[in-house]
């Protein structure tokens, strides 16, 4: 039971939304030594859960519409009804701990689905989300983005997590203004690119007060 429980809420991206919740939190705190928010447990608590919130939505929206938007693939045996592959299997690996496994397993599933988007986004929430490796995760998000049989959907998705990751763990403030800006010209009227304004403004007025 615990183990379909696990799969259950990795399914419905409850660990994304605690993560994005986490994340959400350290930056308000950092925020708020800076002077650029109010003190305070609630301030930090609302923006955990804004975060959190937010990173849930944008996860959940990539898993369940993976249906209608994953590149379609042709049994081996000939047959032309496209499926979409899942990947049980290496899920399995996640929950029983074997991270080097399913890395693995990620690695193979996307040389073998090239040019489908859904396989590299979920392979980059694994070396994001468990095995904390920013640098793989970024390598790719960023063949998601530029992946031309890529869906609108995961381009925005991949493209909101590089500023994440810029702004986050690999703490490139030069990269996350330009990569901020692209989301907002590649999105127009999304609340990602609402998002990303205010970040950009708060960002570049951080940078001039140093």
């Amino acid at each position: 039971m615990s183990g379909n429980g696990s799969l259950f809420a990795m399914e419905r991206g409850v660990p994304q939304g605690i993560f994005g919740g986490l994340l959400g939190m350290f930056f308000t705190g950092l925020m708020q030594f800076r002077g650029m928010v109010p003190d305070g447990p609630f301030v930090l608590l609302l923006g955990g859960i804004g975060f959190g919130l937010l990173s849930w939505a944008i996860n959940y929206a990539v898993i369940q519409g993976s249906g209608s938007v994953a590149g379609t693939v042709h049994m081996p045996s000939g047959d032309t009804t496209a499926y979409v592959p899942t990947f049980s299997h290496i899920e399995a690996l996640e929950i029983r701990g074997d991270l080097e496994g399913a890395a693995t397993a990620w690695a193979d599933a996307c040389a073998t689905h090239v040019g489908n988007a859904l396989v590299h986004v979920k392979a980059a929430d694994f070396h994001l989300r468990l095995r904390q490796d920013a640098a793989t995760a970024l390598a790719l998000y960023r063949t998601v983005r530029d992946m031309p049989t890529a869906g609108r959907e995961h381009v925005r998705y991949a493209q909101a997590k590089i500023v994440d990751l810029y702004l986050g763990p690999l703490e490139d403030e030069g990269r996350a203004l330009v990569e901020l800006r692209r989301l907002i010209d590649g999105f127009p009227g999304t609340r990602e690119a609402e998002m990303a304004r205010e970040a950009l403004a708060k960002l570049k007025e951080s940078r001039r007060e140093r």
